[in-house]
């Protein structure tokens, strides 16, 4: 009864408080997307619904989309016709906002998940307009609706999938590796929203070559770039201008003279570049995912020219937290981390959650997570505090983490998990959201119940300081989505 009670009294306080609308009254036909739009600067912009209407032919499909702004009003929808393909597979993903317009991509794959091929629209937010289709056949742009004629002979010879990325006032066309094909990627380009060619990047013919797309932050590409020559292997950081296409600089990583690989994320802080995440001890193959060591912080200028440069081990940890060398703590548990955040000050917080493999007889080898811990750096990268975030054990799940955001000018953030927490009376096990914040170096949690015999809710990422709850309801067809404000005071 308590649990039904706190659930209610958080449906009552939501509907006071909080934005509210119906997905019934968007649309009808099947929604297939319900997805946030991130701004250039990842805040909120709105959310993408999509609806499949009908079957207009064997090879012809009618879908109704619906624009929301960050405060659930409706601000576009309208009706488009598009391209089914027998025997495969295809969804929309989230749209690439680039200034007033949507890109919409959708992926034509396998059950799998194995993706063939893409095809993509721009969507005109202005106008309420939906562009014909434009799709690539080896770095080759087209126009219009793919061929059916042979189009699974002609996929299994394609050697790489193109992928557009909403990007400034256009997009980027990344090259991915399909299986098999030994040559890797070489190239990436840029084009404005009339599907012209604005510049290309060329990294090299080299086979043993190959490029990773590391972060986009403004007006800046991060990639990573490896070459392998006469037994040596080079991983080098390179900062791209979007705008023009041009190198800014290369920093060396790693070589064969490494003492560690590297698993990193980006952030760019003014005129300075960071990159933090974990080592792993150096080998000619890379960083090695099961054996992680410590964590590092990097520091570059605007030139390339390496600022700060600094290593953390596991054990340097045990003044806060009991971990070995190898990075174990109690009952074989190690730390996997979830995100990083790198604050305006330069101060990080790694969150990692506890994980290990274990065995079943029946299943073979489970995943079990449990608790979350914290870990304090200031801004030289001293450790200063580990928190703990106490949840129940979680098995057959690689994660309780939902997703995050950075708050008050990126001084601060919140983050978001799910728990299935045992009720202490009744044994069963109801799911939980908890909301953990660190606002002025102050970590404060919170746990809100989401599902009783009647609903399930589920969160998704809003505007700052707030929270999109999707309620289902097995009395209803369809389910409301709501906005509550968070208290991160």
């Amino acid at each position: 009864m308590r649990k039904l009670f706190l659930l209610s009294v958080l449906l009552i306080t939501i509907s006071l408080n909080a934005q509210i609308s119906s997905l019934s009254d968007l649309a009808s036909g099947t929604m297939e997307v319900f997805s946030p739009i991130f701004e250039k600067d990842n805040n909120i912009y709105g959310y993408f619904t999509l609806f499949k209407l009908d079957k207009l032919s064997e090879n012809e499909e009618k879908y109704e989309y619906v624009i929301l702004d960050k405060n659930l009003n409706r601000v576009a929808n309208g009706e488009f016709i598009d391209t089914s393909y027998k025997g495969i597979y295809a969804r929309y993903y989230s749209p690439d906002k680039v200034e007033d317009n949507l890109i919409l991509t959708k992926r034509y794959g396998n059950m799998n998940g194995t993706i063939a091929f893409t095809s993509s629209r721009v969507l005109e937010l202005n106008n309420n307009t939906i562009r014909e289709p434009f799709y690539f056949q080896e770095n080759s742009l087209n126009r219009g609706v793919r061929s059916i004629d042979n189009l699974k002979k002609t996929q299994r010879k394609t050697k790489f999938l193109n992928v557009p990325i909403g990007l400034n006032n256009g997009y980027l066309v990344i090259e991915a590796k399909k299986t098999n094909v030994k040559e890797n990627p070489s190239s990436v380009s840029f084009y404005n929203l009339n599907h012209d060619k604005v510049w290309e990047y060329n990294f090299g013919d080299n086979r043993k070559s190959e490029y990773s797309l590391v972060s986009v932050d403004d007006n800046i590409l991060y990639f990573s770039y490896v070459t392998e020559a006469y037994k040596e292997t080079n991983v080098k950081f390179l900062e791209i201008d979007s705008n023009s296409g041009k190198l800014n600089y290369s920093y060396l990583l790693e070589d064969v003279n490494s003492e560690y690989n590297y698993n990193y994320t980006v952030k760019r802080i003014n005129n300075r570049t960071i990159l933090t995440g974990k080592i792993s001890p150096y080998r000619v193959m890379g960083y090695d995912y099961n054996n992680p060591v410590g964590l590092f912080k990097i520091v570059l200028d605007e030139n390339g020219n390496e600022l700060f440069k600094k290593h953390f081990l596991w054990e340097e940890a045990s003044e806060f937290i009991e971990m070995n060398k190898k990075g174990k703590l109690e009952a074989g548990y190690k730390l996997f981390v979830q995100s990083y955040f790198i604050f305006k000050d330069e101060r990080i917080v790694v969150l990692s959650e506890k994980f290990k493999i274990g065995n079943n007889i029946l299943v073979g080898g489970i995943v079990k997570t449990t608790d979350f811990v914290l870990l304090e750096f200031d801004a030289n990268f001293n450790l200063k505090a580990a928190e703990t975030i106490k949840k129940d054990l979680s098995k057959f799940t690689s994660s309780d983490f939902l997703f995050s955001q950075y708050l008050n000018d990126e001084n601060d953030a919140v983050f978001f998990y799910q728990d299935y927490q045992k009720d202490s009376e009744t044994k069963e096990k109801n799911w939980v959201l908890g909301i953990v914040s660190i606002i002025k170096g102050e970590i404060n949690h919170e746990k809100i119940p989401m599902s009783s015999d009647d609903f399930f809710i589920n969160p998704y990422i809003a505007k700052e300081g707030y929270i999109l709850l999707r309620e289902y309801n097995k009395n209803s067809d369809f389910d409301k989505i709501r906005l509550e404000r968070l208290n991160l005071d």
